[in-house]
C-alpha cells in the first residue's frame, strides 16, 4: 500500500511539473511578397518587422537565426515554399492563402496581414476614365492573387463581369512592360504602378481607397502546422515581434521612417506616400482577427470556389488561431490600440 501511495504521489508531481523547456529552433524562415529589381524587399507589416528587427529582438538570447525570402512570383511560389517546408511562416494575400489551404497545406492564420491599396490604371492614350470604360479592354493582372480578387469584385461593383473584359495574366514587372508597349490597355496592381502614372504612361481610374468594403484586400500571417506544434514558444515570439512591428508602423510619428523603410522595395517614395495617404497607417496595418477580417476571408473562400480555383471547402473557424495574437496584445498592453471592426468594416462600439 505504501508503495502504491508513493507511486501515486510521484505521478501527481510529474503531472503538475512544468513541461521541459522548448528547444530553440536553429533557424526560422519567413516568406513574403517582394518588390524591386535584384534583391526584392517587402513593404507594410513584413517590411517593418524585418527592417526594424522586431522579430529578431524576440530571439536575442537564443541561438535561433532568422531568414527572410521575398518572392517575385508571390502567392503560388509562397504556397510551394510552404509545401516543401522551405519557409515556416508566410505573409501574403488572402486568396493564395485560401488556395493553399484548400489544396491541403497544413497552416494556421495567426494574425491579419496589412491592407494593400490596389490601383486600377489605364493607358493615358486611351479614352478610359472609369471602370465601366474597361468593357472590351485587355486588363493585366496576376491571377490567383488577392489583386485578381479585387479586379473581379471591382468589375462586379460597376455592373461588369469577367466576360466583359479580356484578362491577361502577367506578373508585376511584366505588367509595367505591357502597359508601356501597348500590349494591354489597363492593369490592376499595387503602388508599383504609380511610377508609370508619374511618367505619364498611365492614369489611375479607380482604387480600393474609395471602393467600399467589398473590394478591400485581405491577407494573413500564416505558420506551418508542423513548426507551430514543435515550437509553440517560438511561434509566440514571432507573433509578438509582428505585433510590435504593426504598433511601431501604426504610430503616426513613425510614418515617414516607415515609408523610408518600405522604399527599400524600389517603389518610389512618392508612390508609397500616396498609397498610405488619407488614413492613419494603423488602419491599414491592423493585425486583428476581427469580424471584418473573417468576413473578407469568407468572401474569398466563396470567390475561390465560384472561380473554380479550389474544389475542397475551407473550415475558416478551425483555420484561424487567435490565441497567440490575443496573448501578445494582452502582454504588450495593446488590446485597445487597433479598432475592432464589424463584418461590414464599420468600427465596433468599445466595451
Amino acid at each position: 500500500m505504501r508503495l502504491l501511495r508513493a507511486l501515486a504521489a510521484t505521478l501527481a508531481l510529474l503531472a503538475a511539473a512544468p513541461a521541459l523547456a522548448e528547444e530553440a529552433p536553429a533557424v526560422i524562415r519567413f516568406g513574403s511578397v517582394g518588390f524591386g529589381p535584384g534583391q526584392p524587399f517587402g513593404t507594410g507589416l513584413v517590411g517593418a518587422a524585418h527592417s526594424k528587427g522586431f522579430v529578431e529582438a524576440e530571439f536575442k538570447d537564443t541561438p535561433t537565426k532568422l531568414e527572410w525570402t521575398y518572392f517575385h512570383a508571390t502567392g503560388p511560389a509562397i504556397n510551394e515554399a510552404l509545401s516543401n517546408r522551405q519557409v515556416d511562416f508566410a505573409v501574403y494575400g488572402g486568396l493564395p492563402n485560401i488556395i493553399g489551404k484548400a489544396g491541403g497545406l497544413p497552416t494556421k492564420i495567426l494574425l491579419s496581414g496589412d491592407r494593400t491599396t490596389v490601383f486600377a490604371v489605364a493607358r493615358s492614350d486611351l479614352p478610359i476614365t472609369s471602370v465601366q470604360d474597361l468593357k472590351g479592354r485587355r486588363i493585366a493582372v496576376q491571377k490567383a492573387t488577392i489583386i485578381h480578387f479585387v479586379l473581379l469584385k471591382t468589375l462586379e461593383a460597376n455592373g461588369l463581369s469577367e466576360k466583359d473584359v479580356s484578362i491577361v495574366e502577367l506578373k508585376n514587372a511584366d505588367q509595367l512592360a505591357a502597359l508601356q508597349s501597348g500590349a494591354v490597355d489597363a492593369a490592376f496592381g499595387a503602388s508599383f504602378l504609380l511610377g508609370l502614372r508619374d511618367q505619364g504612361v498611365v492614369k489611375v481610374i479607380a482604387s480600393t481607397k474609395t471602393g467600399g468594403p467589398t473590394v478591400q484586400t485581405f491577407g494573413g500571417v500564416l505558420v506551418h502546422d508542423a513548426f507551430e506544434k514543435a515550437y509553440p514558444g517560438a511561434t509566440a515570439k514571432v507573433v509578438r515581434g509582428f505585433v510590435k512591428a504593426a504598433h511601431w508602423a501604426g504610430l503616426e510619428e513613425n510614418r515617414e521612417e516607415a515609408l523610408q523603410v518600405w522604399g527599400k522595395s524600389g517603389i518610389p517614395l512618392s508612390a508609397l506616400r500616396e498609397d498610405y495617404a488619407g488614413s492613419p497607417v494603423k488602419e491599414q496595418i491592423n493585425p486583428l482577427l476581427d469580424d471584418f477580417t473573417l468576413s473578407r476571408f469568407a468572401a474569398g473562400i466563396a470567390f475561390a470556389k465560384q472561380q473554380r480555383l479550389i474544389r475542397a471547402d475551407v473550415d475558416l473557424k478551425s483555420w484561424v488561431d487567435p490565441s497567440y495574437l490575443n496573448a501578445a496584445l494582452r502582454d504588450l498592453g495593446l488590446e485597445g490600440f487597433w479598432t475592432e471592426r464589424a463584418a461590414d468594416g464599420s468600427p465596433k462600439p468599445r466595451g
